[in-house]
């Protein structure tokens, strides 16, 4: 895409995160994060959660369950729980938003569909930018003109979950 080209998607697609973290948790569940129905989250950054049904009363308790773990030498210690310290609303995210599942248009415009829904829940709110990161590493254009655009504020959360996604067991 031209740079004239992402322009637009990138507003668009803020948007578009606007719009989904407007979608109340309605569950019942008691869980805040969890899946759309309450239940255990499937996210590929934790690989327990194919496996196991991971659903977290708090943002305290998910962020336990993340360091849990890896060894922390001090200073991913201190990046990490620097990081950690910040509370989050907690919002519906996609919590896969990567290039194959944003649709474009001919004309470069976002066409209001974003697909493969499976990770799908509420989860902190910079756990949309973290994990936008993680599934689109080495698209660097794509990162610094549209992910960095939509999603700001959320630096020291990065720095940390890529050091922790880095320490993580493959799956």
């Amino acid at each position: 895409m031209t740079d004239q080209q992402l322009s637009p998607v990138a507003r668009d697609l803020e948007q578009y995160i606007a719009e989904l973290r407007q979608i109340p948790n309605d569950t019942t569940s008691g869980f805040q994060i969890c899946n759309t129905l309450g239940g255990g989250i499937l996210d590929w950054r934790i690989g327990d959660s194919q496996r196991k049904e991971l659903k977290f009363q708090s943002e305290t308790l998910f962020n336990k369950y993340l360091v849990d773990d890896p060894p922390l030498g001090e200073d991913a210690q201190k990046l990490v729980s620097r990081s950690h310290s910040v509370k989050h609303d907690i919002v519906f995210t996609h919590a896969d938003l990567n290039m194959r599942n944003i649709l474009i248009d001919e004309y470069g415009k976002l066409s209001r569909v974003v697909v493969d829904w499976e990770c799908a829940g509420w989860y902190p709110k910079s756990w949309e930018y973290t994990k936008t990161h993680f599934g689109a590493r080495y698209t660097f254009r794509w990162i610094a003109d549209v992910v960095d655009r939509v999603f700001n504020g959320y630096r020291d959360e990065f720095r940390a979950e890529d050091k922790l996604s880095s320490m993580a067991p493959s799956w």
